[in-house]
Protein backbone atom coordinates (compact mmCIF):
# COMPACT_ATOMS: atom_id res chain seq x y z
CA UNK A 1 0.00 0.00 0.00
CA UNK A 2 2.98 2.35 0.44
CA UNK A 3 4.51 1.41 -3.13
CA UNK A 4 0.79 2.73 -4.74
CA UNK A 5 0.75 6.22 -2.31
CA UNK A 6 4.19 6.74 -3.16
CA UNK A 7 3.99 6.16 -6.86
CA UNK A 8 0.62 8.20 -6.67
CA UNK A 9 1.90 11.04 -4.98
CA UNK A 10 5.47 11.18 -7.31
CA UNK A 11 3.74 10.63 -10.76
CA UNK A 12 2.10 14.04 -10.79
CA UNK A 13 4.83 15.93 -10.15
CA UNK A 14 6.83 13.99 -12.39
CA UNK A 15 4.00 15.11 -15.03
CA UNK A 16 4.35 18.54 -14.10
CA UNK A 17 8.06 18.73 -14.65
CA UNK A 18 7.62 17.23 -17.86
CA UNK A 19 5.55 19.59 -18.97
CA UNK A 20 6.98 22.86 -17.65
CA UNK A 21 10.90 21.44 -18.73
CA UNK A 22 9.33 20.87 -22.12
CA UNK A 23 7.60 24.41 -22.12
CA UNK A 24 11.23 26.19 -21.21
CA UNK A 25 13.07 23.66 -23.07
CA UNK A 26 14.71 22.54 -20.24
CA UNK A 27 14.31 18.41 -21.44
CA UNK A 28 17.70 19.17 -24.40
CA UNK A 29 14.57 18.78 -26.62
CA UNK A 30 13.22 15.58 -25.28
CA UNK A 31 9.66 16.71 -25.63
CA UNK A 32 10.30 17.36 -29.81
CA UNK A 33 10.53 13.38 -30.25
CA UNK A 34 8.57 10.12 -30.38
CA UNK A 35 9.49 9.25 -26.97
CA UNK A 36 8.72 12.64 -25.30
CA UNK A 37 5.36 12.95 -26.49
CA UNK A 38 4.88 9.05 -25.82
CA UNK A 39 5.89 9.28 -22.65
CA UNK A 40 3.71 12.90 -22.12
CA UNK A 41 0.55 11.14 -23.36
CA UNK A 42 1.07 7.64 -21.05
CA UNK A 43 1.15 10.02 -17.76
CA UNK A 44 -2.06 11.50 -19.17
CA UNK A 45 -4.03 8.85 -19.24
CA UNK A 46 -1.72 7.06 -16.13
CA UNK A 47 -1.71 9.68 -13.31
CA UNK A 48 -5.48 10.07 -13.30
CA UNK A 49 -6.50 6.58 -13.68
CA UNK A 50 -3.68 6.05 -10.40
CA UNK A 51 -4.88 8.39 -8.05
CA UNK A 52 -8.19 7.39 -8.67
CA UNK A 53 -6.89 3.97 -7.94
CA UNK A 54 -5.83 5.33 -4.32
CA UNK A 55 -8.80 7.01 -3.15
CA UNK A 56 -11.31 3.87 -4.10
CA UNK A 57 -8.92 1.43 -1.85
CA UNK A 58 -8.33 4.80 0.33
CA UNK A 59 -11.89 5.18 1.05
CA UNK A 60 -12.18 0.94 0.93
CA UNK A 61 -9.88 0.91 3.76
CA UNK A 62 -10.53 3.32 5.82
CA UNK A 63 -14.80 1.99 5.76
CA UNK A 64 -13.34 -1.57 6.81
CA UNK A 65 -11.71 -0.11 9.78
CA UNK A 66 -14.54 1.87 10.80
CA UNK A 67 -16.73 -0.93 10.41
CA UNK A 68 -14.32 -3.30 12.47
CA UNK A 69 -13.52 -0.88 15.62
CA UNK A 70 -16.74 0.29 15.52
CA UNK A 71 -15.52 4.04 15.48
CA UNK A 72 -15.58 6.97 12.80
CA UNK A 73 -14.17 6.39 9.76
CA UNK A 74 -11.26 8.62 9.45
CA UNK A 75 -10.62 11.34 6.30
CA UNK A 76 -7.63 11.51 6.52
CA UNK A 77 -5.60 9.53 3.96
CA UNK A 78 -8.81 9.59 1.70
CA UNK A 79 -8.57 13.42 1.79
CA UNK A 80 -5.12 13.01 0.70
CA UNK A 81 -6.06 10.46 -2.22
CA UNK A 82 -9.03 13.23 -3.25
CA UNK A 83 -6.22 15.94 -3.28
CA UNK A 84 -4.03 14.14 -5.57
CA UNK A 85 -6.59 12.91 -7.89
CA UNK A 86 -8.23 16.37 -8.14
CA UNK A 87 -4.32 17.56 -8.69
CA UNK A 88 -3.77 14.89 -11.44
CA UNK A 89 -7.15 16.11 -12.93
CA UNK A 90 -7.02 19.94 -12.97
CA UNK A 91 -2.99 18.86 -14.79
CA UNK A 92 -4.10 17.51 -17.48
CA UNK A 93 -6.87 20.31 -17.34
CA UNK A 94 -4.18 22.54 -18.09
CA UNK A 95 -2.25 20.29 -20.75
CA UNK A 96 -5.29 20.29 -22.58
CA UNK A 97 -5.86 24.00 -22.03
CA UNK A 98 -2.32 24.70 -24.05
CA UNK A 99 -2.61 21.63 -26.72
CA UNK A 100 -2.59 23.18 -30.68
CA UNK A 101 -4.23 21.19 -32.89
Amino acid sequence: MKILRGISILLPQVLILLFIGARFDLLFGFNRTDAGFNTLLFLFVLVPTINLIWLIVEIIISMRAAKRHDRRMSFLLPGLALFFFLEALLIDFYILLHARM
